[in-house]
C-alpha cells in the first residue's frame, strides 16, 4: 500500500526534502488559483493556492489517507497551510507545521504538472506528480477513498473463525493497542511526535534571535559599559532557549518511552494471539517497522536542533563575558551550563 504525502502505518520519511526543480522551459508560473490532485488507492492529496504578488504563493496542502489499522481502519485527513514562490519552473513552498519534519519542500512546474521530492520509505526521494484538477474531482477521489478503506476492513474481518470470548478480547486489546501506536507514532502535521520537534526548532530560531539582539547590543555606545551590561543579560536569554529546550527533552523522551512500551505491547497481544490459535494481525510487523523509523527520525531531527541550541548558546556566552572584563567586569559573568543533552 503505498504512502506518498504524509507519514502512515507504511511510510517511513526522511529527514531532508530535497530539491528537484532541474532547469526546464516548457512552463511558465501558474497564474491566478491553482488545484493540483495525486492519488492511489490508498491516499488522496491535493494542493491547492493563489498567486499573490512577485510570484508568491499561498495555499494548503490537503491529504486524505487511509489511517489506523484493518479492521478498525478509517480516513484520517490533515491539511498543512504554506507559503512559498513560483519562478518559471521553480516551485518552492514553505509550510506553517512540519512535513516530514522539516518546514520547505521544493519541485518544478511543467505545463499541467506539478512534480515534488517526496521521501519513501528505503531511504530514496521520488517524484511525486500532481496534475491540474479541481475541487469536485477530489471529492470523487476521497468518495473513492473511502470505500476502500471499507474494502480493507472487510478483508481482515476473520473468515470462518469463532473464537471464544476471551480470544474475542484479545483480538479486540490487539486493535487497540494497534491503534494506539499508530496515533503515538504518526508524524503527521500536529501529531505528538511533530509537535515535539515544532518545539526544538521554534527553541532554536529564539535562540539565534536572541543571539542576533547580542551582537547588536555589542557594537553600541561602550560608555559606562551599557553595551556589556546589555549582552550579559541578552545572554540569560539566550540560556533561557537552552532551558526550554530541555523541557522539550523531557516531552520528547516521554513521548518515545510511551511509542516503545506501545511496540512490546503489540509485541505481547501477537503472541497471545497466537497462543489462542488466532491469526495474527497482518498490519502489526509494518505497524511497529514504520513506528521505530517514525521514532529515529524524530530523535535524530531534535536532537540537530539541540546541536544548534547548545552551539548559539556557547556563542551567546563567549560574546558576554569577553565583553564583561576589565573596567566592565561588573556588568558579570555569564555562568557555564551544561549542554542539553541528545535524545537516545
Amino acid at each position: 500500500m503505498k504512502r506518498f504525502i504524509l507519514p502512515s502505518t507504511s511510510a517511513a520519511l526522511l529527514l531532508a526534502v530535497v530539491s528537484c526543480s532541474s532547469p526546464a522551459t516548457s512552463a511558465g508560473p501558474v497564474r491566478g488559483p491553482a488545484t493540483f490532485l495525486s492519488s492511489n488507492q490508498s491516499e488522496v492529496a491535493l494542493i491547492q493556492w493563489r498567486t499573490t504578488t512577485g510570484g508568491h504563493v499561498q495555499g494548503i496542502l490537503t491529504a486524505d489517507t487511509i489511517g489506523g489499522v484493518a479492521p478498525a481502519a478509517s480516513l484520517a485527513h490533515n491539511s498543512v497551510p504554506f507559503t512559498g514562490t513560483v519562478h518559471g519552473t521553480s516551485v518552492n513552498l514553505t509550510f506553517d507545521h512540519g512535513l516530514f519534519l522539516q518546514s520547505s519542500a521544493q519541485g518544478r512546474l511543467t505545463g499541467s504538472s506539478l512534480t515534488l521530492a517526496i521521501p519513501q520509505a528505503d531511504g530514496t526521494v521520488h517524484g511525486t506528480t500532481f496534475t491540474r484538477s479541481s475541487s469536485s474531482r477530489y471529492d470523487r477521489a476521497v468518495t473513492a477513498l473511502r470505500a476502500n478503506a471499507q474494502h480493507e476492513n472487510l478483508q481482515a474481518a476473520p473468515a470462518g473463525s469463532d473464537p471464544s470470548p476471551n480470544g474475542r478480547a484479545v483480538e479486540r486489546n490487539t486493535q487497540a493497542d494497534l491503534a494506539s501506536l499508530y496515533a503515538a507514532s504518526s508524524l503527521a502535521p500536529q501529531a505528538k511526535l511533530t509537535s515535539d520537534v515544532d518545539r526544538f526548532a521554534r527553541d532554536a530560531t529564539t535562540a539565534r534571535s536572541r543571539l542576533g539582539l547580542e551582537k547588536q547590543d555589542a557594537t553600541g555606545d561602550n560608555k559606562y559599559c551599557a553595551a556589556a551590561s546589555t549582552a550579559v543579560g541578552v545572554s540569560h536569554g539566550v540560556d533561557g532557549a537552552a532551558l526550554s529546550a530541555l523541557g522539550d527533552s523531557q516531552a520528547l523522551n516521554a513521548d518515545i518511552t510511551a511509542i516503545r512500551m506501545d511496540i512490546r505491547t503489540v509485541g505481547a497481544d501477537e503472541r497471545r494471539l497466537s497462543r489462542a490459535r488466532l491469526p495474527g494481525a497482518a498490519s502489526a510487523p509494518g505497524l511497529i517497522a514504520t513506528a521505530e523509523a517514525s521514532m529515529a527520525q524524530a530523535i535524530a531531527s531534535a536532537n540537530s536542533y539541540i546541536d544548534q541550541i547548545n552551539a548559539t548558546n556557547n556563542q551567546a556566552r563567549d560574546l558576554a563575558n569577553r565583553m564583561a572584563t576589565g573596567k566592565c567586569a561588573s556588568a558579570g559573568q555569564t555562568a557555564v551550563t551544561a549542554p542539553v543533552a541528545h535524545i537516545k
